[in-house]
């Protein structure tokens, strides 16, 4: 409490107010919204004089109004929490990234999609393009640059390849990195992904079943995109031409071609 006293009557606002700024510039997309429903109310509540002499029905319309209008702000919070979110679960890639809006997707057969926002003057052609959402991706990368839109080839288009490893999981020991196999990873067309350059012998000693991961091990990306998810393994079964190898079905968190929106690492970590 004496802190308290000193702080509000002694020491001068400018010494007291240090850092406050920029922790307040932080809040802002949750803050902001919240400001503009207090401000409404008041507002409301200051133009008019105590007594309210107003017909009932008026007096109902206006609460409903006021009703719908917290309502669209609370969705709009929400939707600022989530984006929040979806920041965070890019592991430390935020701020290297800039998030824009997919505004289709290829109609030719080919597995990629047009992005537009208005940060687009900061893509650039062989950019990294990570999925948004609950859990990232690395899903493509950006091919040409044409105005406001750009255009991303997506990994699982056909001709499309990456390498990487498994991380397999379990109860007891959680994700284990297996570095021994270096997988490559093509794209087949369809929103499919296929690795068919390991013996099966190789694949079954070291474990790999359904539901493992495969993360980006690749020197053609930065050191600090490695490590990143490509793709979940559904199946695996001996290639068709050849039964010694085995072919590893990789399928993404989610249909690229069906995104709201995406990631392009625009700098490098």
């Amino acid at each position: 409490m004496a802190l308290s006293l000193v702080s509000a009557f002694v020491l001068p606002s400018h010494v007291t107010d240090i850092g406050r700024t920029p922790f307040q510039t932080l809040l802002i997309p949750i803050s902001r919204p919240a400001y503009k429903i207090a401000n409404a109310i008041r507002e409301r509540f200051q133009s008019r004089p105590a007594e309210d002499n107003r017909p009932n029905a008026a007096i109902e319309q206006e609460n409903l109004a006021l009703k719908q209008q917290v309502q669209r702000l609370n969705v709009q919070i929400e939707q600022l929490e989530q984006r929040a979110a979806e920041r965070a679960s890019l592991g430390g890639f935020e701020t290297y990234c800039d998030r824009f809006v997919v505004s289709g997707a290829d109609t030719n057969g080919r597995d990629g999609i047009t992005i537009a926002g208005t940060r687009i003057g900061d893509v650039r052609e062989d950019q990294p393009v990570l999925s948004s959402g609950g859990v990232i991706d690395f899903i493509g990368r950006i091919t040409a640059v044409h105005g406001m839109a750009a255009h991303v080839r997506l990994l699982t288009d056909a001709g499309s390849s990456v390498t990487g490893h498994f991380v397999s999981f379990s109860a007891s020991a959680g994700a284990q990195e297996n570095q021994g196999l270096l997988a490559i990873v093509r794209g087949r067309g369809l929103g499919q992904m296929v690795i068919d350059n390991l013996h099966a012998q190789e694949v079954q000693n070291a474990g790999i079943q359904p539901g493992d991961w495969v993360i980006l091990r690749d020197e053609t990306w930065s050191h600090g995109l490695q490590g990143v998810r490509i793709g979940r393994v559904a199946s695996i079964q001996p290639l068709a031409k050849q039964p010694l190898f085995a072919e590893i079905q990789l399928v993404p968190e989610e249909n690229y071609l069906h995104l709201n929106d995406v990631w392009v690492m625009t700098r490098q970590p």
